[in-house]
């Protein structure tokens, strides 16, 4: 990211010292200060982008841009400032001074979200030296514009989508780089989303859309669904759903979650769930059914977190061929010739077991296991692991006392095996950076926590590797 949330405390005291000694103004003063400050994640933005392959990190490092010369009063002090801190930090301080490619603002709110950073397709962290173009935005203003998604780690229409919002006028502030509009397509006005976030009259719903004051009373797709479902749910239930079929003919509803899906599967998924009175969600939510994953030549998935989820909950994960064949026959048909065995990074057997276990009230995959992440990460898949450690039983232990703590404690009734996890994906670092070195150092550092700790040390693919499989792997420290 662009901008972490604090800096280290030592760094603080050096840089607090040297403005006390020159006498800067409070202004200055300030914003050191700001630079430690956490920020909220906003009230409707989701945890991750749209179909990320979550086998990596995807770290890059950034370019720190400049912002224009520099007073001749300030400058010798500035200067020794930076000396005093690291590249990431001097990021923390810097990030104030850009701007948001969308709605332009380098304030962060509760409405923005926190500033994320992108050079050659990817969220990046940590130095900005390294790259010549980096587009600076808020979490909020890049999760609403509406073109923009996600593949294979790789941020698309970003460009296009920039250009698009600085072409129209926010109609709450008149400012451009208004990328957000309103669901009603006869509806001229768009908004900065920061701006929508903080008008009580917009409407918000979780499939990424808004309905401007005017329009707030009209209904989003889910709503409409829902009203046809109550007027006609006996009518269809008997033309599409045969009792002795569906898996859910208790009461349950079908929720479908596509995974990695072209358009025209999507659109495929659509049209099946209208019919079925059945719910499609973007992004993963406790409720799904069903995943409806996209399939290689081999029957292989993408490793998607929403694959990952669905194998720690139990739900099935089928193929598109399973829609088909369930539009053909008029009704939902035996899911279990259609399920996926196989993801694309090689693991099988993932989703099968993971729906026998939970069938079978087995016990979760990571229980008894505490992990402790050093280093680091991207911020949105960081939190993405600790979701499916925690979906698994897993405990997270934030704070490295509390891992020294647990590795102390003498209960023996419940044997806890305590893990230090560092991130082995070095695509966070450009082409002038020793990746061998970087790795070696990422291991030493872990290991040292490990061992002042008694706990092992794995890669943070160890997490993924092992719920993908539904069982737990080795542990595995060295380099790779």
């Amino acid at each position: 990211m662009s901008s972490r949330p604090g800096l280290s405390s030592d760094v603080d005291k050096k840089a607090q010292d040297l403005l006390t000694r020159k006498n800067l103004k409070d202004q200055k003063v300030s914003v050191l200060a700001s630079s430690a400050t956490e920020f909220n994640t906003a009230r409707y933005s989701p945890k991750r982008p749209v179909e990320n392959d979550v086998n990596g990190m995807n770290l890059e490092s950034n370019t720190r841009s400049t912002s224009g010369a520099k007073t001749t009063t300030n400058s010798k002090l500035e200067t020794e400032i930076e000396k005093s801190l690291s590249s990431g930090q001097q990021d923390a301080l810097n990030s104030k001074k850009r701007p948001c490619a969308f709605c332009h603002s380098s304030s962060q709110t509760e409405g923005s979200g926190p500033f994320v950073s992108f050079a050659q397709g990817k969220e990046v962290v940590g130095s900005l030296a390294n790259f010549s173009k980096v587009t600076h935005v808020h979490r909020n203003c890049i999760q609403w514009a509406p073109r923009i998604y996600f593949k294979d780690g790789i941020i698309q229409n970003l460009e296009s989508e920039v250009t698009r919002a600085n072409k129209l006028k926010c109609s709450s502030c008149g400012k451009k780089g208004a990328g957000l509009g309103c669901y009603m397509e006869t509806c001229q006005r768009s908004y900065h989303v920061p701006c929508a976030y903080y008008i009580p009259e917009c409407r918000w719903d979780d499939t990424y859309l808004m309905l401007c004051p005017k329009h707030r009373t009209m209904k989003f797709p889910n709503e409409m669904e829902a009203d046809d479902g109550k007027q006609d749910t006996e009518k269809r239930t008997s033309t599409h759903l045969n009792p002795c079929t569906t898996p859910l003919d208790a009461g349950q509803n079908l929720v479908f979650c596509g995974s990695d899906l072209s358009t025209e599967e999507k659109c495929l998924l659509v049209d099946f769930a209208s019919n079925n009175q059945a719910v499609v969600f973007r992004y993963w939510k406790p409720n799904v059914t069903h995943v409806i994953a996209a399939t290689d030549s081999n029957g292989a998935c993408t490793r998607t977190y929403k694959v990952l989820m669905a194998i720690l909950n139990g739900v099935w994960i089928v193929s598109v061929e399973w829609v088909k064949a369930c539009m053909e026959a008029g009704c939902l048909v035996n899911e279990e010739p259609y399920e996926v065995h196989l993801d694309t990074h090689g693991c099988t057997g993932g989703p099968k077991a993971g729906r026998l276990r939970v069938l079978n009230n087995g016990p979760k995959l990571f229980n008894n296991l505490e992990f402790y992440f050093v280093g680091d990460y991207v911020e949105a898949h960081k939190t993405d692991l600790k979701e499916l450690v925690t979906t698994a039983g897993g405990t997270i232990i934030e704070a490295r006392d509390q891992l020294l703590s647990s590795s102390n404690d003498a209960d023996e009734d419940v044997k806890r095996v305590s893990l230090v996890v560092y991130n082995a994906d070095l695509s966070d670092h450009s082409e002038f950076y020793d990746e061998d070195s970087i790795r070696f150092q990422r291991l030493a550092a872990a290991e040292d926590i490990a061992q002042e700790s008694r706990s092992q040390t794995i890669q943070h693919i160890w997490i993924l590797e092992s719920v993908a499989a539904c069982r737990l792997l080795p542990f595995t420290s060295g380099v790779q």
